[in-house]
């Protein structure tokens, strides 16, 4: 029998797809999302090696329809514990070089779509991840709209656990994590994974993992 079955948001690469794997591993099973259905198809058919189940579900959490879609689907799968991953990166611009554009797809993607999901969702919900960021925590140069989403993120789950819930919350504040070989001043990925998913077991509310030298 497998363990409460888990969304990920923004699995199709990166933390997100990593964590999918280790989940499954662990012997949940694993709702995937994303945009590149070439990426999902062939996370799916790793974790189907693991004996449990795994779908998955293409949508763009930019867009209203896209964040319905990924709920509707959420609903169906009688998701119990959901990560909130997807996520656009920093574009490590000075503010006066960010457009519009760029201002909607942040906080939209970042802010707006976890909020919402959680929103939607949350009749169902045991265990909720909110993977954050250290920025979420150091205000920091160039770091404008990133920080402001997580910084909102934040301030949105410290309050809400302040409410009555028949979920638990963790969010997770990491600094760089190594997502590619080749990355820098980074946390070993299966180190994160493992701090994560032990957190989320010791019914944590917050975990700050600094990988800085």
């Amino acid at each position: 029998m497998s363990l409460n079955k888990v969304l990920i948001t923004g699995s199709s690469s990166g933390l997100g797809n990593y964590m999918a794997l280790y989940f499954s591993k662990k012997g949940h099973d694993v709702l995937l999302h994303g945009r590149d259905e070439i990426k999902l198809k062939d996370t799916k058919n790793k974790i189907i090696k693991n004996n449990v189940k795994a779908e998955y579900i293409i949508s763009d959490l930019s867009e209203k329809q896209g964040v319905q879609e990924l709920c509707k689907k959420a609903k169906s799968e009688n998701i119990k514990i959901l990560v909130n991953n997807a996520g656009i990166i920093c574009p490590n611009l000075p503010f006066e070089k960010i457009n519009n554009e760029i201002i909607d797809q942040m906080i939209l993607v970042n802010l707006i779509a976890p909020i919402k999901i959680i929103n939607s969702i949350s009749d169902n919900l045991e265990q909720v991840i909110n993977i954050n960021s250290m920025v979420g925590l150091e205000a920091k140069k160039n770091r404008t709209l990133y920080a402001a989403g997580k910084w909102g993120l934040k301030g949105f789950s410290d309050s809400l656990k302040q409410e009555e819930k028949i979920y638990k919350i963790l969010d997770v504040y990491p600094t760089n994590i190594k997502t590619w070989p080749d990355r820098e001043n980074s946390m070993e990925i299966e180190y994160v994974l493992e701090k994560i998913y032990q957190a989320m077991l010791d019914s944590k509310s917050e975990l700050i993992l600094d990988g800085r030298k």
